[in-house]
């Protein structure tokens, strides 16, 4: 809260409401670029209460959500904020929501955790019939699903992780002419998640028939699933993992869940044992039980009438007969991208094959807590922005530099071309290069495959002057370093955040650097920074995302408005 110079007393406050440049509707497929123009009227604000207002809703097949490790802020991909007349950048954060994601598990407790559920659509539950953005979809077991589940519209408040915008420091957009904002959405593929992969055509996670069907040998046009009628009906049982040890399925019955992962819409495909032989069987119309309580599918199939199980529309592959075990399963990419399907009533169920997964922003705005102080500590403001020496403002953010590391074993050096004059901490996050833009795997997620050690080389200088043994994390269970957990939460503390959690290091894995002590800082510029990372039996490529804090000031003078 800003203070006057004459007084004890705070001055009084307002919260004002701030609105985008384009008053529509935000997606991640055609208006995924926010502008908002934060005007010189406002004076000051205090960004310690700034924070974003929307409504949002999903859309599409699958149950999909914004990343569980960051809730919302996992839909913002770059953050930049320019001075009013657009000439100058003030601060840009690149891979926003990869950054979130990192710290987000170590500052939580329960009780932070709870606040943001409530605010920041964080929603960590992997339970199909209990999330966040969806409501419930009755018992398959009791009654007969003939539509999707209702996608619920989230109210969203959450703050904004900026040196300007969320820092700590009253900040006088008076002096600046006014603020730009600018904010990208990521790729939905890479900022949204399934809540499981059950189902999908994933290797071992697709789900086995109980009952044979005939596509080939059957003795009537019912048993080959032989269309007589556009708008024909044939069913698929569903075997539940009891009947199958090892294999997957779909639970018999609510406890602890339906665990049932099919949508209304969604294209079945049906292939033998071995995953060969792959056709359509048509999409999904309706779900319910048979005898035993064990999952039905109704579809209707995309083919033209008169062709059996096996062949596609047109007549075109072989008619098939698929036994009991063979495998069912759905496409991810049918969901992500909608699937146009030619032979199918009623168009209502056409129509909801051809939606894609996405999600509408909506009512969008920003919330500013606007300050006023005296009348004396303005003109003496203006007074020091008129001179050549000018008026400093100082504040903590963000510098991203990315390193693709394709050698995947052996002692890899990665230069970190930094110029920081006053650095705090580097935090380096290895992704997986495989697991970007797949809505089906953890996008944000720390690699540890096949680790062994790692250490800074600034300079000539080693830094810590010996290695931190990471082996432990590629034991089967993981396991922690204690070394690896210290230098992480020194570099997180000299960063400005609170450590509270050092569970399931593992999953939240990174590796960090403090450049000082007690909230000291650093001067990168002089020499070169590295990082030199030990790999033995890695299998897969990764991006390193280099993340650097700092403390950039920002002088506003006679001669124009300078970052440094």
């Amino acid at each position: 809260m800003f203070k006057s110079n004459d007084t004890s007393m705070f001055v009084p406050t307002k919260t004002i409401s701030i609105k985008p440049e384009a008053q529509i509707d935000y997606n991640p497929a055609n208006q995924n670029n926010i502008r908002w123009l934060i005007p010189q009227h406002v004076g000051f604000f205090d960004p310690r209460q700034t924070q974003m207002k929307y409504k949002l809703t999903m859309s599409g097949r699958g149950f999909a959500r914004p990343s569980h490790r960051a809730g919302v802020h996992s839909l913002l991909r770059d953050l930049r904020i320019m001075d009013g007349t657009g000439s100058t950048e003030l601060e840009s954060i690149q891979d926003y929501n990869v950054l979130t994601s990192q710290w987000w598990g170590y500052t939580q407790n329960e009780s932070i955790a709870h606040k943001r559920d409530l605010f920041e659509g964080r929603s960590a539950n992997q339970n199909i019939d209990e999330q966040l953005f969806y409501g419930g979809s009755g018992a398959w077991q009791t009654n007969s699903i003939s539509e999707s589940r209702e996608a619920k519209t989230v109210e969203i408040t959450q703050p904004i992780y900026s040196g300007i915008l969320g820092g700590d420091r009253v900040f006088p957009v008076v002096a600046t002419q006014g603020l730009r904002v600018q904010m990208t959405l990521d790729n939905k593929n890479r900022s949204l998640e399934n809540p499981t992969d059950l189902g999908l055509k994933l290797g071992l996670n697709d789900v086995e028939t109980k009952v044979a069907m005939l596509g080939a040998t059957g003795a009537t046009p019912a048993l080959k699933q032989e269309k007589v009628a556009l708008t024909d009906v044939f069913e698929v049982i569903i075997k539940r993992p009891v009947d199958a040890p090892n294999k997957r399925g779909v639970n018999r019955n609510a406890e602890p869940s339906n665990n049932n992962p099919f949508d209304i819409g969604d294209m079945l495909y049906v292939a033998l044992a071995d995953r060969s032989a792959e056709a359509q069987l048509g999409v999904i119309s309706s779900m319910t039980s048979d005898g035993d309580n064990d999952l039905k599918l109704v579809f209707c199939p995309n083919r033209a009438i008169g062709d059996a199980l096996g062949l596609n529309s047109g007549g075109t592959g072989t008619a098939t007969d698929y036994p009991e075990n063979s495998r069912i399963y759905i496409k991810q990419e049918d969901r992500t991208n909608g699937i146009t399907v030619t032979q199918v009533e009623p168009a209502t169920l056409a129509a909801a094959a051809a939606v894609p997964i996405s999600y509408t922003i909506q009512d969008m705005e920003m919330l500013l807590l606007q300050v006023q102080p005296p009348p004396q500590y303005i003109e003496g403001m203006m007074k020091q922005v008129s001179t050549d020496a000018g008026l400093s403002l100082d504040f903590r953010t963000w510098t991203l530099y990315r390193f693709n590391l394709s050698t995947t074993n052996g002692l890899t050096n990665q230069l970190i071309p930094a110029t920081q004059t006053r650095a705090y901490s580097i935090m380096s996050v290895p992704l997986g290069i495989s697991q970007q833009n797949n809505i089906a795997l953890d996008s944000f997620k720390g690699e540890t495959d096949g680790c062994q050690n790692y250490q800074y080389v600034y300079g000539g200088s080693l830094i810590p002057d010996r290695p931190i043994k990471l082996d432990r994390y590629t034991q089967t269970p993981q396991r922690t370093d204690a070394l690896h957990i210290v230098e992480l939460e020194k570099s997180l503390v000299n960063a400005g955040y609170g450590v509270r959690n050092l569970l399931r290091v593992p999953d939240r894995f990174l590796i960090g650097r403090a450049f000082s002590k007690y909230g000291q800082v650093m001067n990168l510029n002089p020499q070169d920074l590295s990082l030199r990372v030990e790999y033995e039996g890695a299998t897969s490529e990764k991006l390193f995302e280099h993340f650097i804090q700092s403390l950039r000031r920002v002088n506003i003078s006679s001669k124009g408005i300078v970052t440094m």
